[in-house]
């Protein structure tokens, strides 16, 4: 917990905001695509615990074949961040699933844009058709997609269910295409790491896809999920340190830019030991700024209003548990305050 890390950061140069000045970090570099070679995949696939569950609840809504698109990722392991449902306009029948291509095209955009995320397969079900392993037809069409797309690696989750109709075991069978050859698809080992994916979190903090449902993995344990052939639910790794950069990075840079919208000047960002500063003009000589977590799921610490005139920083409360992910909420407490400032 930060105490009086504001005050104590802006009471030594109230007035000197030329010196604690920074430009908006830059967003990474383009998205990451692929790997360099395919084969560094080295058989193992990286997920978080809600995406098993989110594919496990969908699969359990439908007595019929369903599906979904994969996001994430891929350098040296492909790394699923976000597990989708199909679109409206998906095809299902007892033994065929087909995607809504047009709905994969408008979520794939804003997830590029904004998140650094590509698609780079799928997810289906096999209620009925008894197969743990892509069909025949599955190998062509991600065969033919991969050669369009000029992707060297794809991957596809097959989903099978066994037991009770009502609360299912979901088995996720992972396979990994090496388009660089014309070698048959292989297993994939998967990595689960605990808790919700970060760009998940995100999403549902900013009420973003409404459509996906995004919490409704909450409502499957992890108990009713296995993996391939393994008899117990999934182990999970131990607490991972931290989020990767690009995902923090890519949050306070949507952050600054609803902040600037907002407050129709630009925004400072001010690196710090405990994460950032982010600052905010109301109106000459007042501003309010937000100390930021570094670590996921990057908590807003402390905001205080600045008078930089008098060289002052007065405490504003805030409800518990903002974000940054929660850029509504942020941008909600910057407009209260320029608001009050008015009054």
């Amino acid at each position: 917990m930060v105490i009086k890390s504001l005050a104590r950061f802006f009471g030594r140069r109230p007035k000197d905001t030329a010196a604690t000045t920074a430009s908006p970090a830059a967003p990474p570099a383009g998205m990451p695509t692929t790997p360099a070679r395919p084969g560094d995949a080295a058989g193992v696939l990286i997920t978080w615990e809600s995406e098993l569950r989110a594919i496990a609840a969908e699969a359990s809504a439908w007595t019929v074949e369903t599906g979904g698109d994969l996001f994430g990722r891929w350098q040296v392991n492909p790394t699923v961040f976000l597990a989708t449902k199909a679109g409206p306009k998906a095809q299902r029948n007892n033994a065929h699933f087909r995607l809504d291509v047009d709905y994969l095209r408008d979520l794939s955009e804003p997830l590029a844009t904004h998140w650094a995320l590509r698609y780079f397969g799928d997810w289906h079900s096999h209620h009925r058709l008894g197969l743990s392993e892509p069909s025949s037809g599955d190998r062509r069409r991600i065969r033919q997609l991969g050669s369009r797309n000029q992707f060297p690696g794809m991957a596809e989750i097959i989903v099978t269910t066994e037991g009770s109709h009502y609360r299912p075991i979901v088995r996720v069978h992972p396979w990994f295409y090496d388009l660089s050859v014309e070698d048959e698809p292989t297993t994939l080992r998967v990595k689960v790491l605990p808790g919700c994916s970060p760009i998940r979190q995100a999403l549902v903090a900013s009420g973003k896809f409404p459509e996906q449902s995004l919490r409704a993995w909450e409502g499957v344990p992890l108990q009713r999920v296995r993996l391939s052939d393994c008899g117990d639910p999934p182990s999970l790794e131990e607490e991972q340190a931290d989020v990767d950069a690009t995902t923090r990075e890519r949050t306070l840079s949507h952050l600054a830019d609803a902040l600037k919208q907002a407050s129709g000047g630009p925004i400072e960002q001010h690196a710090t030991a405990f994460g950032h500063i982010l600052v905010a003009r109301i109106e000459e000589p007042n501003h309010v700024a937000f100390a930021i977590d570094g670590k996921w799921p990057m908590s807003v610490l402390e905001v205080h209003r600045l008078d930089r005139n008098a060289g002052t920083t007065t405490p504003i409360s805030t409800r518990d548990g903002l974000m940054a992910p929660d850029v509504a909420g942020i941008v909600e407490v910057f407009r209260a305050a320029k608001s009050s400032e008015r009054t």
